[in-house]
């Protein structure tokens, strides 16, 4: 059995080219904390990102903790090291920083065993779908609308048949006139679809909810607070476009609060946030269990082959540059 020899992490900065504006945050620049996990002359390769250096410095630190212990220990045991990973974290809680340094070194030891079998990582997890549709992501509030139109323009010209833009200002009226706008612009045959990044109150979110419904907006993300389960609930319940929400939530716990409340029509999980591969897979079989479609949020070239393994899942979000 091929053991582990050696653990490196790094912690990149990478800043911004100008800063992206969300509904609830604007970003200057992107914290990278990336492990190597060294075995039989291959590396496995595991990161999380964050927005905030000293935040991204204490996930590496936690990296380091759970990684070391894996020194000495076979590949094959992936299961086993996500279980000890979880009982380490036992005492601080397995969810924010913890997860996502789970997900650090659980993507990296997927990575290291499907390297090790030479097979493709959604074949190793008994894939479903040789190919999985990719929609861009885009359109940040700071940017004026005549520019996300070139944007969405440019993506439909690449072949995508979808693209999401941001919402979530305090006055949502004008995010209704920007999607109204982008939609004149493009036309029927697009799709378009929203991401409110939990700004707005369920009051707010169902108004505008409508107003988007009517201009054909095929999707609407996290329209209020993801730990408001019921507030979610009611705004899917009062639309007849998709809600999606999983993103900000941590572990199959969190997500299995949204299904258990009915509370999106589209289970959305993050990488990262969920803990790892293995993590994600379980939340994928409980949405399945529940007949709810999964969409992974970003971390695109691992969470395609996640979501080409999953008999329920839809398409792959993809941030471009």
């Amino acid at each position: 059995m091929v053991t582990i020899d050696k653990i490196v992490t790094h912690h990149v900065s990478i800043p911004f080219e100008r800063p992206l504006q969300t509904g609830n945050h604007i970003y200057q620049d992107l914290e990278n904390v990336l492990i190597e996990i060294h075995a039989g002359g291959r590396v496995g390769i595991g990161y999380a990102f964050n927005f905030a250096f000293r935040q991204a410095a204490a996930i590496r630190l936690i990296v380091e903790d759970l990684a070391q212990p894996l020194v000495g220990k076979t590949i094959a045991d992936r299961r086993a090291h996500a279980l000890a990973m979880w009982r380490q974290l036992n005492f601080i809680g397995q969810t924010g920083p913890s997860a996502m340094a789970m997900s650090v070194v659980d993507t990296a030891l997927w990575d290291l065993f499907a390297q090790s079998l030479a097979t493709p990582l959604h074949r190793l997890l008994g894939s479903v779908r040789s190919q999985i549709e990719l929609y861009p992501t885009g359109g940040f509030l700071a940017d004026p609308i005549e520019a996300v139109i070139e944007e969405v323009e440019r993506h439909r010209a690449a072949g995508f048949r979808r693209c999401k833009i941001k919402v979530g200002r305090p006055g949502w009226q004008i995010d209704v006139a920007r999607a109204g706008k982008l939609r004149a612009a493009v036309g029927d045959d697009f799709g378009i679809m929203i991401d409110a990044n939990q700004a707005w109150s369920v009051a707010d979110a169902i108004a505008a909810g409508r107003h988007f419904q009517d201009l054909g907006v095929c999707w609407y993300e996290e329209p209020v607070s993801v730990y408001d389960v019921a507030g979610t609930a009611r705004v899917a319940d009062a639309l007849d476009m998709p809600v999606a929400a999983g993103e900000s939530v941590f572990t199959r716990y969190g997500h299995l609060e949204l299904l258990d409340g009915k509370a999106c029509d589209v289970l959305m999980p993050n990488l990262m946030r969920c803990g790892g591969p293995t993590e994600f897979m379980e939340v994928g079989a409980l949405a399945a269990a529940r007949q709810v479609p999964v969409s992974s949020h970003t971390f695109t070239e691992i969470s395609a082959h996640l979501v080409a393994a999953m008999p329920n899942a839809t398409f792959c979000e993809y941030l471009p540059g």
